[in-house]
C-alpha cells in the first residue's frame, strides 16, 4: 500500500489508523499520539521514504506498548480504529447529498446545535479535493426559535442550488416572524441556497402553507391552535427532478400524511397527494422521497405504515402502496421505511427498513419487492443494527447502508440480483447518512464520540454554561469520515472483525450473575428516577470517583442513597444510554432506541418542533387507544414485552402511564381528554389542601391530614399506553405529576406490597410478581415555582421514597429472593467531571459484599443496558436486542455471603420538615419557573431550569467551562467570519 506517492499517502492515512499502514493489525494504531490520530500527516513530511520509516518505527512502538485507546460509549458499545479519519461538524448530520459534479458534499444537521454554533443548527459543506469542511449556521433556526431542518436535502439538477426541508410545528404559519421579537420564524417549506464554488448562499424560500384535513379524518391535538379544518405540514425528505416544464420537487411532509409536487421557480404546490391511511393524522409520517430522472414517477416512504407509496406526477394519482415487511397487527411496531436509493437504471429501488434491519430491494417496473438483505452481522442472533443510510457506487456495483444501533457501515455486493454482503466499516457513534464520490465513501455519524466531561469551572456569562454546567445535548457534534472505498474492500475481513469488536461480539461477556443452579433471585425490583449525575449526588460520597465541587445534593439532602450506597456497593463507572428522558425512559425500559426517537429528540428538545413522543405518546395522543401502531416504538420490544412473551408476572407502577387530573385547569389539553381508562375516579375532589384529609389510601397514618403545604392533585383517570400493561398496572399510581409527592407514590405501592407478604406469610392470595417497575421521579424537580416544592425538598422527597421502598422490602421475608435496582433514566440535569452521560446506580440484595466499614467500588464500565442484562439474568430471561445480549452483568454486588443485613431509612428529611418546604414567589427564578410544562418528563427547557436550580443552591457561584467543545471550537470552518484556528493539513 506504501508506494511512495505523496498523495497516496495523504490517501491512506485518512483511512486507517497509522499501525495498519505498516502492515499491522488494525487496532495497533491506537497508541499513536493524539495529534497524529485523525490527520493526513503525510503533507507534513516533503520526504515520502522517511515518512514510511517513521510511522513503521511508531507502529513497532505500538506494538510494544499493547495500549487500547478504545472509547466506551453509553449505549455499551466500544470506538476502536475508526477508519476515515473523521473531522467534526456540528450535532445531527441526518442527511447528505452529493453535488452532480462530484466536487462536493453538503450535510443537513438537524440536531441540538453545539456550543460552538451557538446552537444553532448548519449545513455543511465539505470541499472534496481538501477535505475542508465549512459550516455555514442557519439563521433561521436559533435556540428556542421556532424552525428546525429536517430530513430534506438535495441538489438542482444542474448543481446550482441547494434545497434544504424546514419545518415548525409551533410556529407552523411564520406568524412570530416580527423584528420587534427577535424572531427568524419562517413556518414551513423549503430554503433554497445558491451554490457556487463550494460556498452557500441563501436566496429565497418556497412556502408550504397549512393543509386541508381530508375528510372523515381526525386532525390530532398538535393542530388545536391553527384554524380548524388544518393541519400540519412538517416539511421532511425532498426529490428533484428535471422535467419538460422546469425543476419539480416532491416534499414528504412528515406531519399532515401526505405529498406534494412543487414548482421549484415559483414555489406553487402543482399536486398533493394525501396519503393517509387511518382516521387520525397524523399516524403515517410520510419520511423520504424518491423521484426518477424524468419526474414522471415519484416514490414517499412512511415511517409508521410499512409502506412505500408509488406516484403518478404526470397524471396526480396514487398508483400504488407497497407493503415492506408489515407488522404482525395493527397496533405492532413497523417496519419504518425511510431512506430510498435507485439504482443507476432506476430499475430498482431500495429502502431502508430502520426497525426491522433490513433493506427492502423493490422492483420499480412490477412495485413488488423481491427480497429483503438483511445488514446485521453473521452470527447476529437479535435485532439492532438499525439501517439508517443509503449509497451506491456509480456504477451500482456496490451498496452502502449505515447501521446508526451497530455503528458500521454494511458494504453488498449489487452487481446482481444476489446482493451479497461483503463485510462491515467501523464508524463513530450513530451513522445517519452516506454518500460516494469516486473512490471514496463519505460516512456522517450523529454523535461523533459522544459528550465527554461537563464539570470545569468556569466565570464567563455565556448563555450556554448558564445552570451551572454545558448541557448534555450542545456537546454532542457529529463527524464525517473519508473512508478510500476500495481499500477498505481490500481489509474487509480485518475491519469487519473490528466492527464486530466494537460490539462486544468477540468477547465472552459474563452472562451469568449467579453460578449455575445457585442463583436465589426469584424478583427483581426495579426504580427509575429522574435526570441526576454522579457527581451531583455522589461527588461527596467517598469512597468513589466524585468530585464534591459539583455536588448539589449531597449526604443532608440523600442521606439514604449515599447510606445504601456504601452498605450495598459503589458504582461509579456508571453511565445512562439517553441523553434526555425522552430517550432515557426508552432505554431504560427497552435497552434500546428507535430510529424516530434520535431523530425526533434532538429538534423536540432545543425548540419543541415535535410533541413528547416518547412513552406512547404520538402527537398529544395515546396512540393505543387509536388503535395504531406507536411510531416511537422499536421491534425489538421492551421489558413488558419480554416478560409477557416468556409468561413472567410483572406489576407497573407509573412507567408508561397517561395520567390525568382533577385539577387540570383546561381538561381538553390533557393526553388524556376524552379516553376511556380503566381508572376513573370522577373527581369528587379536585385536590387536597394543607390540613385537609388525604384519601384513604394515602398518607401517613392512612387518610391522615395532608402534611403538604401546597395542594396535591387528585388523579383522574389513568391508563397505560401499551398493551401488555393493561391488567398489569397500579391504576392508583400515577406518572410524572411533581405536585404529587413520592411519599403518596410509596404509599400506594406499599399497600400492594403489604398484601404481597401477607399472601407470601399465608399462601393465600397474590404474591408479589417476578418483576416490579416502580417510577419515582421527583427528583427532577420543579424548578422554584411559588407554591411548590423546593428543589431540595423535591429531591430529599425522592431520597426517603427509595430508603422506604429498600427498608420495607428488606424487612420482608422477599428479601431473601429479591434484588432492587435504581437508576436515572438520563443525567442531563447535573454536571460530571466523567462525563455528562455519568450517573448513579444502585444495585441491592442480601447477596452484597459491601458495608459501611469495607464498600464495594465497582469501578468497570457499566450502562443503562447493562442493568437491564442483569435483570433479565437474574429472572432467567432471554436478551431483548443487541445490546442487551452482547452486554456483560453486573455481578459483583451479588458476590457476597447472602446475609446483608437489612436496611433501615433515614427519615430525617422527613422530621426535620426538609421535604415540606415550599418555594415563595421571592425564590429565584420563581417567575421563569412558573411559565415552564412540568406535565411530563422534560416539557420544561432543561437548560433554563438547570440554572434556576444551581442558583438555587449555590447563588452566584463560577459556573463551568466545556472543554469538550473547545476543541471542536478550534476545527469547525464558521462561515460566519467567526471562523476558529486553520486545519494545518489544508494550509501544506
Amino acid at each position: 500500500m506504501i508506494n511512495g506517492d505523496r498523495n497516496s499517502l495523504s490517501e491512506i492515512f485518512n483511512f486507517i489508523p497509522l499501525g495498519a499502514a505498516a502492515g499491522l493489525p488494525y487496532n495497533s494504531g491506537n497508541c499513536i499520539h493524539p495529534f497524529f490520530r485523525g490527520k493526513p500527516m503525510a503533507r507534513k513530511f516533503s520526504q515520502p521514504i522517511l515518512f514510511s520509516l517513521l510511522m513503521m518505527l511508531l507502529a513497532s512502538f505500538c506494538l510494544a506498548q499493547e495500549k487500547d485507546d478504545a472509547i466506551n460509549l453509553p449505549p455499551g458499545k466500544t470506538l476502536n480504529s475508526v477508519p476515515g479519519s473523521p473531522q467534526p461538524v456540528n450535532s445531527f448530520p441526518e442527511s447528505m447529498a452529493v453535488s452532480p459534479d462530484g466536487k462536493y458534499l453538503v450535510t443537513l444537521n438537524n440536531g441540538f446545535g453545539t456550543i460552538v454554533l451557538k446552537a444553532h443548527q448548519s449545513l455543511a459543506v465539505m470541499d472534496l479535493s481538501t477535505n475542508k469542511i465549512t459550516e455555514y449556521p442557519e439563521d433561521h433556526t436559533p435556540r428556542n426559535g421556532h424552525n428546525t431542518l429536517y430530513v430534506g436535502l438535495a441538489f438542482s439538477t444542474d448543481g446550482k442550488h441547494v434545497y434544504a426541508s424546514i419545518a415548525s410545528s409551533s410556529d407552523p404559519e411564520g406568524k412570530e416572524n416580527e423584528p420587534a421579537k427577535n424572531r427568524s420564524d419562517i413556518g414551513n417549506g423549503v430554503l433554497v441556497y445558491s451554490f457556487l464554488d463550494g460556498k452557500l448562499t441563501f436566496e429565497r424560500f418556497i412556502t408550504v402553507a397549512l393543509e386541508p384535513l381530508p375528510k372523515g379524518k381526525t386532525a390530532a391535538p398538535i393542530n388545536d391552535k391553527i384554524p380548524k379544518g388544518k393541519i400540519i405540514p412538517f416539511c421532511a425528505g425532498i426529490a428533484v427532478a428535471d422535467t419538460k416544464n422546469g425543476e419539480r420537487l416532491l416534499i414528504a411532509n412528515n406531519l399532515s400524511d401526505s405529498a406534494i409536487w412543487v414548482d421549484s421557480a415559483t414555489g406553487k404546490t402543482l399536486t398533493r397527494f394525501d396519503l393517509s391511511t387511518r382516521k387520525i393524522v397524523p399516524t403515517d409520517y410520510p419520511y423520504g422521497a424518491a423521484v426518477t430522472h424524468d419526474g414522471r414517477r415519484g416514490y414517499i416512504s412512511l415511517w409508521n405504515a410499512s409502506s412505500v407509496v408509488e406516484l403518478d406526477l404526470v397524471t396526480g394519482t396514487v398508483v400504488r402502496s407497497i407493503a415492506v415487511h408489515a407488522p404482525i397487527s395493527a397496533i405492532a411496531a413497523g417496519s419504518h421505511p425511510t431512506a430510498m436509493l435507485f439504482s443507476p437504471d432506476e430499475k430498482t429501488l431500495y429502502v431502508a427498513l430502520a426497525n426491522s434491519d433490513e433493506v427492502a430491494v423493490l422492483k420499480t417496473a412490477t412495485g413488488t419487492v423481491s427480497k429483503y438483505i438483511s445488514t446485521k452481522f453473521k452470527g447476529q442472533t437479535h435485532n439492532g443494527a438499525w439501517p439508517m443510510g443509503l449509497a451506491k457506487s456509480s456504477d451500482g456495483k456496490r451498496l452502502y447502508v449505515a447501521n446508526g444501533g451497530t455503528n458500521t457501515v454494511a458494504v453488498f455486493d449489487s452487481s446482481d440480483a444476489a446482493v451479497k454482503l461483503l463485510g462491515f466499516i467501523p464508524t463513530e457513534w450513530y451513522p445517519l447518512s452516506l454518500g460516494v464520490s469516486g473512490d471514496y465513501l463519505y460516512i456522517a455519524s450523529g454523535k461523533s464520540t459522544g459528550a465527554g466531561p461537563n464539570g470545569e469551572k468556569d466565570t464567563r456569562k455565556e448563555p450556554w454554561v448558564r445552570g451551572g454546567h454545558p448541557y448534555i445535548m450542545a456537546l454532542i457534534h457529529g463527524s464525517i469520515a473519508r473512508v478510500n472505498r476500495k481499500d477498505a474492500e481490500q481489509n474487509i475481513a480485518e475491519l469487519t472483525k473490528i466492527a464486530k469488536k466494537n460490539n462486544l461480539m468477540d468477547q465472552m461477556a459474563t452472562k451469568r450473575v449467579f453460578p449455575v443452579g445457585k442463583n436465589p433471585i426469584k424478583h427483581v425490583i426495579y426504580i427509575i428516577k429522574e435526570n441526576r449525575t454522579y457527581d451531583q449526588i455522589f461527588g461527596d460520597l467517598k469512597p468513589g470517583n466524585g468530585d464534591p465541587s459539583l455536588t448539589m445534593y449531597g449526604w443532608e439532602i440523600t442521606p439514604n442513597q449515599h447510606k445504601l450506597a456504601l452498605e450495598f456497593g459503589v458504582l461509579d463507572n456508571f453511565y445512562d444510554s439517553g441523553e434526555v428522558s425522552g430517550s432515557g425512559h426508552n432505554w431504560s425500559t427497552s435497552a434500546t432506541s428507535s430510529d424516530y426517537m434520535e431523530k425526533s429528540i434532538q429538534i423536540s428538545y432545543r425548540s419543541s418542533e415535535r410533541t413528547y413522543d416518547f412513552e406512547g405518546m404520538n402527537a398529544k395522543r395515546v396512540v393505543l387507544e387509536d388503535g395504531g401502531p406507536d411510531v416511537n416504538e422499536p421491534s425489538t420490544g421492551y421489558l413488558w414485552t419480554l416478560l409477557a412473551k416468556n409468561n413472567r408476572t410483572y406489576r407497573h407502577y407509573g412507567e408508561f402511564v397517561a395520567t390525568s387530573w382533577c385539577n387540570h385547569k383546561n381538561e381538553d389539553e390533557s393526553p388524556m381528554a376524552g379516553t376511556p381508562g380503566p381508572y376513573k375516579t370522577g373527581c369528587p375532589v379536585k385536590e387536597i389542601k394543607p390540613g385537609e384529609k388525604l384519601p384513604a389510601h394515602l398518607g401517613e397514618p392512612r387518610g391522615g391530614a395532608s402534611p403538604y403545604p401546597w395542594p396535591v392533585p387528585m388523579i383522574a383517570a389513568n391508563v397505560p399506553t401499551k398493551p401488555e400493561l393493561r391488567r398489569h398496572f397500579d391504576a392508583k399510581f400515577p406518572d410524572f405529576e411533581l405536585d404529587f409527592p413520592d411519599q403518596l407514590r410509596v404509599d400506594e405501592f406499599l399497600n400492594e406490597f403489604t398484601a404481597f407478604v401477607k399472601a407470601k406469610k399465608t399462601g393465600k392470595g397474590a404474591v408479589m410478581p417476578e418483576f416490579v417497575m416502580l417510577r419515582l421521579g421527583n427528583d427532577h424537580t420543579s424548578g422554584t415555582r411559588a407554591g411548590h416544592a423546593t428543589p431540595t425538598a423535591a429531591v430529599a422527597d425522592n431520597d426517603l421514597a427509595v430508603g422506604r421502598v429498600v427498608d420495607a422490602i428488606s424487612h420482608s421475608p422477599y428479601w431473601n429472593d429479591t434484588a432492587i435496582m435504581i437508576l436515572e433514566d438520563d443525567a442531563q440535569d447535573g454536571a460530571d467531571h466523567v462525563d455528562a452521560h455519568r450517573s448513579l446506580a444502585l444495585v441491592i440484595s442480601k447477596y452484597s459484599p459491601s458495608s459501611t466499614s469495607k464498600p464495594l467500588v465497582e469501578n468497570n464500565f457499566y450502562s443503562t443496558v447493562s442493568f437491564i442484562r442483569t435483570m433479565e439474568a437474574l429472572l432467567g430471561l432471554p436478551p431483548m436486542n443487541h445490546n442487551d445480549a452482547q452486554s456483560p452483568v453486573i455481578a459483583s454486588p451479588f458476590s457476597g455471603k447472602g446475609d446483608h443485613a437489612p436496611y433501615t431509612a433515614d427519615f430525617k428529611n422527613r422530621d426535620n420538615g426538609l421535604i415540606y418546604q415550599m418555594n415563595s414567589e421571592k425564590a429565584p427564578g420563581a417567575k421563569a419557573s412558573a411559565m415552564m410544562d412540568f406535565s411530563h418528563a422534560d416539557g420544561v427547557d432543561t437548560e433554563t431550569l438547570n440554572t434556576i436550580l444551581w442558583q438555587d443552591r449555590f447563588g452566584d457561584r463560577p459556573m463551568l467551562k466545556p472543554v469538550h467543545n473547545e476543541i471542536i471550537h478550534q476545527r469547525l470552518n464558521i462561515h460566519d467570519g467567526a471562523t476558529k484556528e486553520k486545519d494545518d493539513d489544508n494550509q501544506k
